[in-house]
Order: structure tokens, then sequence, then C-alpha cells
């Protein structure tokens, strides 16, 4: 028997295949603990089967998760705390970019900010050549100095980007040795260990992107792992990544980037199969409202999109993670994502989201702001009588209140 769980803003999905069956389950998502919602969901599945959940979690010989936590993070602003270590002279990697810009003579909006602020960029006294030579030997007392800093300015987590590491990494791995020792147990990524390319922008932007998300997904990797041992799953359990594939939950906790689209990553490959099963057409836009995010991407000629410019945001304006990965674009607008006016009177819509706790006003669980889901009950587009094959009840007075 093999299990499939996708863990959305939301709700929490199950496919169970035994056989030639398969069965689909949901539970809502518990975002305190998302281990919860995913063994929620495999109670249902174990109920449905006559079993006992430690019985139907030990006959799994593969449990594949993928999960949309990441690229949540990402767009509620909800990432870790980080702060960059750059080289002395250069901390302007992340504002200056590449230079594009999608309407260069459109000067209506303000420059993109940096994945990382100014504020918490630090600048360290090395240099490296580009033949990986030692120009300027790492000042190891000055860096001491600024990890104090970090841990006075309640850092969480640390990128480390130097110039031409990866020729020669000696300082970024010294640097790495000073944060373990004097600021146990923050998580930090070296941009050589993580993405050795050449160009600097791409590399100091996917080592910033992956430290943001280590705290977030470490706990949340280590603690999924250790429930489903405890309540008997004895099998692999395998991370879907952004490139389609899958890798061990263990080296996903190691590099959280390529997380970011885990979910939604395996929906063109899904499309496609479909589409061919309805042998209507080899183009195909699948398109995913989540809780939280709204993913849609194009099949076209029975191809699976693939990108090595991936883009979190607008190309150009957004953050590039520098690795390939199935082209996936998400915006901040899924199911309870928030209504708000701002100051000038606009109305906007997301990206913060009611998730699901408390979830959208009709959830009756205590929310008081409306999202786009209170709107549809509201319009009659969600029977509040028959959610979630009517195993939830739904407060339309809420909603229209």
């Amino acid at each position: 028997m093999r299990l499939a769980a996708d863990t959305g803003g939301t709700f929490t999905d199950l496919v169970v295949e035994a056989g030639e069956e398969v069965r689909l389950y949901k539970a809502s998502t518990t975002p305190r603990e998302p281990a919860d919602g995913i063994l929620d969901a495999i109670g249902l599945a174990a109920a449905d089967a006559g079993s006992a959940p430690a019985d139907f979690l030990g006959s799994a010989e593969l449990f594949i998760h993928g999960t949309t936590r990441a690229i949540n993070a990402i767009l509620t602003g909800t990432t870790a705390r980080t702060a960059l270590l750059c080289t002395r002279g250069h901390p302007d990697m992340l504002l200056l970019r590449e230079g594009g810009r999608t309407e260069p003579f459109n000067w209506s909006y303000g420059y993109p900010d940096p994945y990382i602020p100014r504020a918490l960029t630090y600048e360290i006294t090395e240099r490296v050549g580009s033949q990986g030579e030692v120009v300027q030997e790492l000042d190891e007392q000055a860096a001491v100095a600024t990890i104090g800093r970090l841990a006075a300015d309640g850092v969480e987590s640390v990128a480390v980007c130097l110039l031409w590491s990866i020729a020669n990494p000696a300082h970024e791995l010294r640097l790495g040795e000073l944060l373990e020792q004097h600021m146990p147990g923050v998580p930090y990524t070296l941009s050589h260990a993580l993405n050795p390319t050449l160009r600097e922008y791409r590399r100091a932007s996917s080592t910033a992107i992956d430290a943001s998300l280590k705290p977030l997904m470490t706990r949340y990797l280590d603690s999924l792992e250790v429930r489903l041992r405890a309540e008997g799953f004895g099998g692999r359990l395998l991370m879907v990544t952004s490139s389609g594939g899958v890798i061990d939950a263990a080296d996903m906790g190691a590099a959280p980037i390529h997380s970011i689209n885990s979910g939604p990553a395996m929906a063109p490959i899904a499309g496609r199969h479909y589409a061919a099963l309805d042998g209507l057409s080899e183009n195909a836009v699948v398109a995913d409202t989540g809780g939280t995010s709204y993913d849609v991407t194009l099949v076209r000629r029975g191809r699976i999109p693939v990108t090595r410019e991936t883009w979190l945001g607008i190309e150009y304006e957004g953050h590039i993670t520098g690795f390939p990965a199935v082209d996936v674009r998400s915006v901040g607008a899924g199911g309870g994502s928030i209504a708000w006016i701002d100051a000038g009177g606009l109305l906007h819509v997301g990206p913060q989201s009611a998730g699901a706790d408390p979830g959208p006003v009709c959830y009756g669980r205590g929310g008081e702001v409306p999202t786009v889901t209170d709107a549809c009950v509201v319009l009659g587009y969600i029977d509040p009588d028959y959610f979630l094959g009517g195993t939830m009840e739904l407060d339309a007075a809420g909603s229209r209140r």
C-alpha cells in the first residue's frame, strides 16, 4: 500500500493506493501542528478500511508528501527573521539584482524590496578572488562581533553568501563554524553548498530564501517523521520537490528551498494525464485554488512546463530561486485570502490569509474577517449544506454578516 498526502493552507488531502484501488480523503489542516491534520486524514482512511490507524500505517511501504507550507509562508510574509552575511563592500546583491525590469520606462511604481532588508544585511571583512586565491583573510574577531549583533537583533536564521566562495569556500565554512559556536541551534545556509552558481544575485537569492524557510520546514518535517514513526509507519518518507521529483524528507529539511512548489509541481502532471484520458487535446490549463494561494500552469503539446527562471512573484520584481522547477505561477489569492480596504478606500484581496485556523467566518471557528470563501458562500457558489461532502456545516449567516 502506498500513501500520498498534500498539506495545503486550509485542507490536507490523502490518497491511498492499495492494489488497483485508489481512495481519497480530506481533513482540515492544523497550522500549529500540521502532522495532526495528516494523521486525522489517515484516521479517516483507516476507519474506512475497518482498521486501526497503527495497523493501517504499518501496512504502508511508502509515504509521499507534498506541501504548500513553504510557498504559503513566503506569500504571507511569515518566514523566519533572516540575516544575510556578505563580503564587505557588496551588501546590495539582493537590492540591485541583475538590473532587469518588465517595464523599463514605467516609473510609476517603486523599486522592489530585497528579500532580506538592508537592516539585516551584515558585511564581513574578507575577500576571495575569482581563481580561489585569498585576497584578504577573514577577520574572525570582527565576524564574531557581527554574530553577536545577529543574536541581539533577534535573527532566527542566517544566509551566508561571500564573493567567489564557489572557487574557495574556506571563509564560508569558517563562518558556519563560528555561527554554530556562537549561535548554537540557529540554522544557516552556505551559498557554495546550496547553489554553486557563478551569478552572484542568483546564488544570494537562493541562499536567502532557503535560510528563511529552514526553521519552519525543519520543525515541520522532523515533527511529521517522528509522529508517523510513532504511529506505526515503517516505510520510506519522500517529499515532492519543485522540479516534480522526490527526495528523502531529511534531504528536504537540509535544503527546504526545493519544497517551495512541492504541492503545485504535481498539478501539471495530473492535468496532462486527465487531459490525455479525455482525448480532447494535448494542451491544458491547470489551475488549483487553495486556501492561501492560487496556482496555475499550462501544459502544451503534452509537455510538462519546466523553467530555469523560477521567480516568486513577477519576473524581475519578485525573487528568483536559482533552481529549475516545474513552471507553476502562484499568487496570494486563495479561498482563505482576506478582503481589506486600504487607506485610500480601495479593495484588496490577500495576500494575508485566514488559513485553517481560524479560517473563513463561515467555518465558525472564530474568524471575524471576510474571505474569498465567505464571498462564495454569499454568492451561492458554495453550498453551505454540502461542504466537504456534507461533513462540515458552514455558517452562511456569518458570511453574510
